[in-house]
């Protein structure tokens, strides 16, 4: 297996104020890290941190790269109703603005739901926000001037959710012309086969040739539930449905696409144990620089 190029980290939260996020980042051996900028189940809008300047800073110190932000649950941008995805564009907008003041890289969203209108219809309606909400982000006068990188997140494909597939995902990167983010407890559940003999490394090969160089952002997630579920939930890497030995051969097709596991948390040494493993498996402690 070649070198390891990815950066490996994992959602941290942010409850304690950012200083505290990064000294987590730093014990844990974080080389990427995931935060929310406002509360994800709320519409309220996101808050001017004042140690927004010390976060920049630091995580820059430690060289994390890239700063993930996960926006808001509430978001549906592919809803039926005109008063939610104004809602949802307004507030995937204010994200992007704050998360930007923090030196964030990326922003995930989640496609949504078509709501029994049919994907054609949810598709359109999700492209049209998310370029919406781009315009809209780049207008606000942002205390960074800087607005980051929105990306797609692929859905277990429950009930009406788009972008379970990678054809989806595909497409909505290319007519939105935006990166995505691939779940790997979504993906499972949604009818990728990672537990199969050489699942990995053929679940990775189908994601390059349909999505290539759109793939922004690996979810490292274990699924709770069953291949071909549609229920989504998380378990630490190795406690759930998708066995351990599945990583090398995705890694493997995937190399120095970074890494953020939302796995639930434990303590803090089963917690960096959990990085040591998913560095491990994906090609060793050490990171090398891509293309080294």
């Amino acid at each position: 297996m070649p070198e390891r190029t990815s950066s490996i980290g994992r959602h941290l939260p942010t409850s304690g104020g950012l200083a505290k996020t990064l000294e987590s980042a730093r014990e844990l051996g974080c080389e990427t890290i995931q935060i929310f900028v406002s509360n994800p189940q709320a519409w309220a809008d996101p808050k001017r941190r004042q140690d927004a300047d010390t976060f920049v800073e630091t995580s820059r110190k430690l060289g994390i790269s890239p700063v993930v932000a996960h926006a808001k649950y509430l978001i549906n941008l592919a809803s039926t109703s005109e008063e939610q995805r104004e809602l949802s564009v307004v507030a995937l907008a204010l994200e992007l603005d704050a998360a930007g003041a923090l030196g964030v890289d990326l922003v995930v969203v989640h496609a949504g739901s078509h709501r029994g209108e049919g994907e054609k219809k949810g598709m359109e309606r999700l492209v049209d926000g998310l370029g919406r909400a781009r315009d809209r982000a780049a207008e606000l006068d942002g205390t960074s001037g800087a607005v980051a990188e929105l990306v797609v997140e692929n859905s277990v494909g429950a009930g009406t959710q788009l972008c379970s597939t990678f054809e989806s995902l595909g497409e909505v990167a290319l007519r939105a012309g935006v990166r995505v983010c691939v779940d790997t407890a979504h993906a499972f559940v949604a009818g990728y086969d990672l537990s199969a003999e050489g699942g990995g490394r053929k679940v990775a090969e189908e994601l390059g040739e349909v999505v290539g160089d759109a793939i922004a952002l690996l979810h490292l997630n274990d699924a709770k539930n069953e291949l071909g579920s549609h229920r989504d939930g998380h378990r630490k890497v190795g406690e759930g449905s998708i066995p351990v030995d599945a990583w090398p051969g995705f890694f493997d097709g995937l190399q120095g696409v970074p890494v953020v596991m939302e796995t639930p948390y434990g303590t803090p040494e089963a917690d960096s144990q959990e990085v040591v493993l998913v560095k491990k498996l994906a090609g060793g402690l050490r990171k090398a620089p891509v293309g080294g």
